[in-house]
């Protein structure tokens, strides 16, 4: 047996020691339509110039029933259009209006260092051109408006091209996927958010480490058990990202992680 003082001086004392806090740098990406902008705007300023509306309807319909793809589905709406010039479209994009709390939510977190991206299945040009008019200054992904001369009339043929498409996917007009992993490095503690609403989204979100969704996109993260925030605004998203970042919950999504881990290796 041993004696009581050694006993003693074998006693270990064990003190807590917090770990260090991990700083990841958040790469953000936005859906535009719907989420960035209050309307669907191929829908509210493209679909001013279509007298047809039975016709872009029923492309619509098929485009959210999943019976048409994002490609065909803009060509084929862009094919009702009729009487279109910029200067008329671009008058009505001047009435689009965004989410009044994004302008704040990119000042605040490209203060801290962080990268806010749009990724929109819509246009680049009139991306572009609300994020001009309300001064916010991000790089955008989309898809190209194309406009040839209709000869004698003053008025353009509109036509989309697929810049960001993914050679060996026929169904997106852009791959947000891909914009994600390429613009994300995981080895330099780089997490990803996405934010986003609807059926153009639905790729991404096994992709990205954090998700907020709304509307279509939650009803989907929910069916396929994919962790999501749901959100009103991108108050409600500045809010929960700040208090993740200071409860240190900020971290890879490993489900997400072995994604895209698949798909750098080709998998």
């Amino acid at each position: 047996m041993l004696p009581p003082l050694l006993k003693q001086d074998l006693k270990i004392k064990y003190k807590r020691v917090d770990l260090p806090k991990k700083e990841y740098k958040l790469k953000i990406f936005c859906d535009f339509d719907g989420t960035v902008a209050v309307n669907d705007v191929w829908v509210s300023a493209i679909g001013k110039f279509v007298s047809d509306k039975e016709a872009f309807n029923k492309l619509s319909d098929d485009y959210c029933s999943l019976t048409m793809n994002g490609k065909d589905c803009n060509k084929k709406s862009l094919e009702l259009v009729e009487n279109f010039t910029l200067e008329e479209f671009n008058r009505l994009l001047d009435k689009e209006v965004i989410d009044p709390h994004f302008k704040d939510f990119v000042e605040y977190f490209t203060g801290e260092g962080d990268e806010v991206f749009i990724v929109s299945g819509g246009l680049e040009y009139y991306v572009n051109h609300v994020l001009k008019k309300e001064g916010i200054d991000i790089k955008s992904f989309g898809t190209k408006l194309i406009t040839t001369p209709i000869d004698g009339t003053g008025y353009l043929k509109p036509d989309v091209e697929f810049p960001h498409a993914d050679e060996n996917c026929d169904k997106c007009e852009i791959s947000k996927r891909n914009i994600l992993i390429n613009n994300t490095n995981d080895l330099y503690d780089e997490v990803s958010v996405f934010i986003g609403d609807g059926i153009s989204d639905y790729c991404v979100v096994h992709y990205a480490d954090i998700v907020f969704a709304k509307k279509r996109l939650a009803s989907y993260c929910w069916k396929n058990n994919i962790t999501y925030f749901e959100f009103d605004t991108f108050s409600d998203v500045k809010k929960k990202l700040i208090r993740l970042r200071e409860e240190n919950k900020i971290k890879h999504r490993q489900f997400a992680k072995t994604n895209r881990k698949d798909v750098l290796l080709g998998g």
